[in-house]
């Protein structure tokens, strides 16, 4: 059994995922959580995204599997790409509202538009293993998130995880525009340190395993150790059994 009620990021074969979404379905159902989102990564990801000429089968198939699981509420979710500096995203507004939830994060294998799309990813692979320009690779991601917050989004997930961020701007803005903060299994952001520092704003979390394959679906133990550690109150989760 999971500690989750819902599951809100999990991945399919419709992107990086290795398995259907009935599989995805499958394994919520047998852990008992009640809501799933298939979130693949939206088509801006240059190397495994959601292609838009399968949009109308990915829909499909999460249609079949709620008819298969009728006790299960299976979402129509994306994770979209945030793209560069601009905080620009691979999805238009009407895009997104073919979507039940829209997650978004920042993503190396987004598709680069320009040069400084490339310099973008270029600094936060620099930064991450030369270990240098920590500074400016810093401001230009919070300024990227920050910008994306402008976008009607659900969820920011993984904020630091491709570079480092200032998370209490961000999680100052995502308060103001109801964007609840993802706290990811698999990726390790939120960071125990970064929960610390924004734990008393009045801003919403998730606890997502970002599951690749079915057996990870559910799986939050690492995330929920870094929230008790932090000192977050659990009551600001909004997946959690129990909670509302």
């Amino acid at each position: 059994m999971s500690r989750l009620r819902a599951d809100y990021h999990t991945h399919t074969i419709y992107s990086d995922g290795k398995a259907t979404v009935m599989d995805n379905a499958r394994a919520a159902h047998e852990k008992g959580i009640k809501t799933l989102g298939i979130s693949d990564h939206g088509w801006g990801h240059g190397y495994f995204g959601l292609k838009r000429k399968r949009k109308e089968d990915y829909f499909k198939e999460i249609e079949e599997a709620r008819k298969v699981f009728p006790d299960l509420r299976i979402l129509i979710s994306i994770e979209a790409n945030i793209l560069g500096a601009d905080g620009a995203i691979d999805l238009t507004p009407e895009e997104m509202e073919e979507f039940d939830l829209v997650l978004c994060g920042y993503h190396f294998g987004s598709k680069i538009r320009n040069l400084s799309d490339l310099w973008m990813h270029a600094s936060n692979a620099l930064h991450k293993y030369l270990g240098i320009g920590k500074n400016y690779v810093t401001r230009r991601n919070t300024e990227a998130l920050l910008r994306a917050l402008d976008h009607p989004i659900d969820v920011l997930t993984h904020p630091g995880d491709k570079g480092p961020v200032e998370i209490m701007p961000i999680a100052k803005k995502a308060a103001k525009r109801g964007v609840m903060l993802e706290i990811n299994e698999r990726h390790h952001y939120l960071t125990t340190e970064q929960l610390k520092e924004i734990k008393d704003l009045d801003v919403k979390f998730l606890l997502s395993s970002d599951a690749h394959t079915p057996d990870a679906i559910g799986v939050v133990e690492e995330a929920y150790k870094r929230v008790k550690a932090s000192g977050l109150d659990v009551k600001k989760i909004v997946n959690l059994k129990g909670e509302e």
